[in-house]
């Protein structure tokens, strides 16, 4: 089983390969600013980077799927900054090499001060030479105005590289009068646009500002793994139920929309525990989540149509002993009654309503990540307990559709 586990994990990291981003610029252009408003606080509380040539510095930081790489040299004197910009082409140079793409170094992000109209030669040397080995994408950071006169210098100095006007947090100016952050969502896209696909996936969960970027990503991932003809698709796994190991066993199917929705907040960018079966314990509440809008106890005024049409189905002593562990010591299994709905959850895969559950958990998932701007703050634990709750409140909300499922499922057979 441990063996299934990591053949869906290759599968999944095949497509979910950290991006490696260069950053490059003098000191006090704003890319600390830059990089915190992206992808949060995480990266300025990471310190020292890790030399990787003696130019180049690297920052792989926890929880967040992106490489940051930062140059170094371009304020030494002539001499000693021709050494650093030789030392980090031949680095680059070398990963291009590579035919492993996480290798290579994807794209730069060149920042250059648009509030202090100044580029210098040396810059403008850089940007060119390094545009030869990687694509380039220079951030003009601290725009304040729609004046474009120093963007229009650039381009026709470096005519092939983008060029991205930013402002990367408010900015106060006098009285009352603020300006907002801007240009992030334009920079967001045009790395992707640049990015290889294999590395976008991973992008797209570590930025923080585009949260319309992380819904298409989940629904795409989920499509990927219903349809899929191959062996990496959801049905699959759930066939696999009864094999898990002791701990994990008595989720039967159910387990799958843990594994889908470990899935989906990773791809999200949201915290998770990578281990599946210690996510599946930590996880336990978001699976009573969905399954208590349609487990009823006896004298309940309401048991759903599903239910009251149908009865409960006959379900085996394993299900009902985890229904019992799950709702709590103090139920007893005379006193419950499951809807139908539980048979396609916790028994026969079924895609309808796995997909609607799916698409309801990214629901969740957009609201949490609209709602908790800082949810790095928050522990794997805490993150699961405010996600199931909101869960339940959902699965309430798509009740009626889902026991619809069922009613048609059950008149064809």
């Amino acid at each position: 089983m441990k063996e299934e586990f990591n053949k869906f994990n290759e599968n999944f990291d095949k497509n979910f390969i950290k991006p490696n981003i260069v950053l490059s610029g003098k000191t006090g252009v704003g890319k600390s600013t830059l990089i915190n408003a992206i992808f949060g606080s995480k990266i300025a509380e990471a310190g020292e980077g890790k030399p990787v040539s003696q130019s180049l510095d690297k920052y792989d930081i926890a929880d967040i799927n992106v490489n940051l790489f930062d140059t170094k040299g371009l304020e030494l004197d002539p001499q000693e900054r021709e050494k650093s910009r030789n030392s980090i082409i031949e680095e680059i140079s070398k990963r291009a090499e590579s035919s492993n793409v996480e290798e290579h170094m994807h794209v730069m992000w060149y920042c250059i001060s648009n509030e202090s109209r100044r580029i210098e030669d040396v810059e403008l040397e850089w940007i060119r030479d390094f545009s030869n080995y990687m694509p380039v994408i220079v951030v003009l950071t601290q725009t304040l105005d729609t004046d474009e006169t120093f963007q229009k210098i650039i381009e026709k100095e470096c005519p092939e590289v983008k060029i991205c006007r930013v402002l990367a947090e408010e900015r106060k100016l006098y009285g009352n009068l603020n300006i907002p952050p801007h240009g992030l969502k334009n920079l967001i896209s045009e790395t992707m646009n640049i990015l290889p696909d294999a590395t976008v996936r991973a992008f797209t969960a570590a930025q923080k500002i585009k949260i319309e970027e992380k819904i298409k990503s989940a629904k795409e991932l989920l499509k990927e793994r219903l349809d899929s003809k191959g062996p990496f698709n959801y049905k699959n796994l759930a066939h696999l139920a009864d094999t898990f190991p002791i701990g994990l066993d008595v989720l039967g199917k159910g387990a799958v929309y843990l594994y889908i929705a470990k899935d989906i907040m990773t791809v999200m960018g949201i915290p998770v525990s990578k281990n599946f079966i210690k996510f599946s314990k930590e996880a336990k509440p978001l699976l009573k989540s969905i399954l208590l809008p349609f487990i009823l106890f006896e004298g309940s005024k309401t048991a759903g149509k599903a239910a009251v049409k149908y009865g409960s189905e006959k379900f085996g002593p394993k299900v009902i002993a985890f229904i019992t562990k799950l709702l709590g010591k103090n139920i007893s299994k005379s006193n419950i009654i499951l809807s139908p709905v539980v048979g396609l959850i916790m028994g026969s895969f079924n895609r309808k309503v796995t997909e609607k559950i799916a698409n309801a958990f990214i629901d969740v998932c957009s609201d949490f990540l609209r709602n908790e701007q800082n949810f790095e703050e928050l522990s794997n634990e805490e993150i699961l307990d405010i996600l199931s709750k909101n869960m339940q409140e959902k699965m309430e909300d798509i009740q009626e559709s889902l026991e619809e499922i069922v009613e048609e499922e059950l008149t064809v057979s």
